[in-house]
């Protein structure tokens, strides 16, 4: 994973705290005695438009582990990071760049950085989450930035970081938060003459405002006539809720290929209520272990939404398609069957066979530009 947070730091630049985590599952281990061990060489560059290297550090470093199951963890990482100084009004490319010193596999991430539109005051910068975390992470001592996507612990609350440029003069930031309980509701908001021409301040939002899920935050800066606007969302992890749900409107909107009539009407009913409480009700009737916090049904259905979103996303998103409803339904198909348009027949189909439960669907694209549709509607529930 490779995350930029760029920080005003002068009234003309920006500092950017470059992190960079490296999965265990990511290198090869080696054992060592009674333990396992990888070697590697990470480094950490930004380029100009021209793809010049600006700045460059390289780490060498190891992972030393004592159960073999840690090797294979997607959620154990070693963390890296450094700061580059580099001027507004210019485009920048950070490159993060892992090699396995055992096995000489080497692996690229990329990440563009426009800092052009800040050149016109006032502008802000994209807000920063950041946590509790003890040490020195580029920012205040203790605090760690986070891109806030199913974070578990927040303890008392979580700072954000808003940075921007202003011209000389009082400028005003509002913040506001849409969640279960808020709507676009003002929660914070501070002022400043814009003397030094730029301003990084860490607001403290306390724990109760986070109530839901998903939090979505608009943040508003205002100086004289003019108006920018920055928005970002914290989501939190939630026992009960799948780990590939970070948005519950959206999460029920998804299910309708699996609701009954009268779940809709009850959703009708009682959609101005805690969505996330109705949506929590609907999977708990459905959890095939209900005395344990995992719904696994729950999982593997939004796993398929997650799939058919990355794959089946065109005209529409992937899980409102034809194809997307069926991988749903009834997950990948044993066999897939496609046909090539002839000079007699222009027509591209595809044929979905599912030889376990007997059925067959058959969709054709209806332009030529991958909008696959069913033939044969289907009407019917198939979890």
């Amino acid at each position: 994973m490779l995350a930029p947070f760029p920080d005003a730091i002068h009234s003309d630049s920006v500092k950017v705290v470059t992190f960079m985590e490296i999965p265990y599952y990511s290198l090869q281990f080696v054992k060592e005695g009674d333990s396992y061990s990888a070697y590697y060489q990470a480094s950490l560059s930004i380029r100009d438009k021209k793809g010049k290297d600006i700045e460059h550090i390289i780490w060498s470093d190891s992972i030393q582990v004592d159960l073999y199951s840690d090797t294979r963890s997607m959620m154990k990482n070693k963390k890296h990071f450094t700061e580059f100084n580099v001027p507004i009004g210019n485009r920048y490319e950070v490159v993060g760049e892992l090699q396995d010193l055992d096995t000489r596999k080497k692996g690229i991430l990329r990440k563009n950085i426009d800092l052009r539109p800040l050149g016109k005051k006032p502008s802000l910068l994209s807000p920063i989450f950041m946590l509790d975390l003890p040490g020195d992470w580029g920012f205040n001592k203790d605090k760690i930035p986070t891109r806030g996507y199913r974070v578990k612990e927040i303890g008392l609350g979580v700072d954000l970081k808003i940075s921007g440029f202003v011209d000389k003069g009082d400028y005003e930031i509002n913040i506001f938060l849409t969640n279960g309980t808020a709507n676009d509701s003002l929660i914070q908001k501070f002022t400043g003459d814009g003397r030094s021409g730029y301003f990084s301040e860490n607001i403290f939002i306390p724990s109760v405002k986070f109530n839901s899920l998903k939090n979505d935050f608009r943040i508003s800066l205002f100086q004289g006539k003019k108006v920018d606007e920055q928005e970002i969302s914290f989501s939190r992890y939630k026992p009960g809720i799948s780990s590939y749900v970070d948005d519950v409107e959206v999460a029920i909107r998804q299910m309708r290929y699996i609701l009954s009539n009268d779940e809709r009407k009850v959703l009708k009913a009682r959609l101005k209520e805690d969505k996330e409480q109705l949506f929590y009700q609907l999977w708990k009737e459905r959890d095939p272990t209900p005395d344990t916090e995992h719904n696994e049904l729950m999982e593997e259905y939004f796993q398929r939404v997650g799939y058919v979103n990355e794959h089946f996303s065109g005209w529409q998103p992937g899980w409102e398609t034809d194809r997307g409803m069926i991988y749903i339904l009834f997950g990948p198909p044993d066999e897939i069957q496609r046909s090539n348009p002839t000079a007699g027949n222009s027509a591209i189909y595809q044929i979905w066979n599912y030889f376990k439960i007997n059925k067959q669907f058959v969709f054709r694209d209806q332009n030529g530009f991958g909008d696959y549709r069913l033939d044969t509607p289907f009407i019917g529930a198939g979890l």
